[in-house]
């Protein structure tokens, strides 16, 4: 599952995409009659919604989480569980870019721990969450048990099928298996190009490039590489755009061509200090000052 923004579901009054503008909000609702216009609250909460999503958006994460907090204290306030669950997935997502996986944790259990007060939909969308965290935790049986239960919550045709096959993917690939994760991120692009889920077809193309490399497929990985790249300059995601340049340089560390491979971990480099990401920076600046000079 690629770790991008969940919007909250659209209607009228608070449940609001949270990257819908507010103008966009009271032009829906045009025609309602005065006693069914958004309040003060309601009209805030969007607000802070969408001035969250366009802080993560542009990938500054210690922002983000600030803003989602203020957003998920709003949704709190109003009672609204549509809300309330974007807020608390994409705490989850920055937290966990952050690196602190516990306070992630905390936030996805709050939807996983409330069967009663969210939907199906959303305590899938969570399972799958999970599945993402027990994976960066390197717990791959657990990150298939949550993708299993996601799978189960998720109804068919499930929005969450490519993404969950990347998670299975990730799991062989961890596993040494990288035949299977070729095998499950082909499958995994197929369903996101289907279901024209761009970000998660980048996911795919990136665990696909990282099978191939261990293959010793190097010229097939840079092809998929540079369709991941493709997408997520189109979509404008500063995180996915630093791994897909760290794998493309550790692709041409393989090809024998270092000079370029430096030049992208530089980037790449440039990318998570811009975002304010200082633990992937700080891991790809010891890496770049072990490497051999080119």
């Amino acid at each position: 599952m690629s770790r991008h923004a969940e919007p909250a579901v659209r209607r009228c009054v608070a449940r609001v995409g949270a990257a819908l503008a507010l103008a966009g909000l009271l032009s829906a609702c045009a025609g309602t009659s005065p006693e069914h216009a958004p309040s003060r609250a309601q009209q805030q909460a969007v607000v802070n919604s969408e001035r969250a999503a366009r802080i993560l958006a542009r990938g500054e994460l210690p922002a983000a989480r600030q803003a989602y907090g203020v957003a998920l204290a709003s949704a709190q306030a109003l009672q609204d569980p549509a809300l309330e669950a974007a807020a608390l997935l994409n705490l989850t997502l920055v937290q966990a870019r952050l690196g602190d996986l516990p306070a992630a944790h905390r936030a996805v259990d709050q939807i996983l721990d409330a069967p009663a007060r969210f939907e199906p939909a959303v305590r899938a969308r969570a399972a799958a969450r999970k599945a993402l965290l027990r994976l960066d935790e390197r717990a791959d049986d657990d990150a298939l048990r949550w993708a299993d239960r996601a799978s189960d919550g998720c109804a068919s045709p499930c929005a969450l099928a490519a993404a969950l096959d990347t998670v299975r993917g990730q799991v062989a690939y961890a596993q040494g298996d990288s035949a299977g994760a070729a095998l499950l991120a082909q499958r995994a692009i197929a369903a996101a190009s289907t279901s024209a889920q761009s970000a998660e077809q980048a996911g795919a193309l990136r665990l696909l490039a990282r099978a191939q490399m261990r293959l010793g497929q190097s010229g097939p990985a840079a092809e998929a590489l540079a369709r991941a790249l493709a997408i997520d300059l189109r979509l404008g995601q500063p995180d996915r755009l630093a791994l897909d340049l760290v794998f493309a340089a550790e692709n041409e560390d393989q090809r024998g061509k270092p000079a370029l491979a430096s030049t992208l971990y530089l980037r790449a480099l440039a990318v998570y200090d811009a975002t304010g990401d200082a633990r992937n920076a700080d891991v790809l600046r010891q890496r770049l000052v072990a490497r051999p000079a080119p």
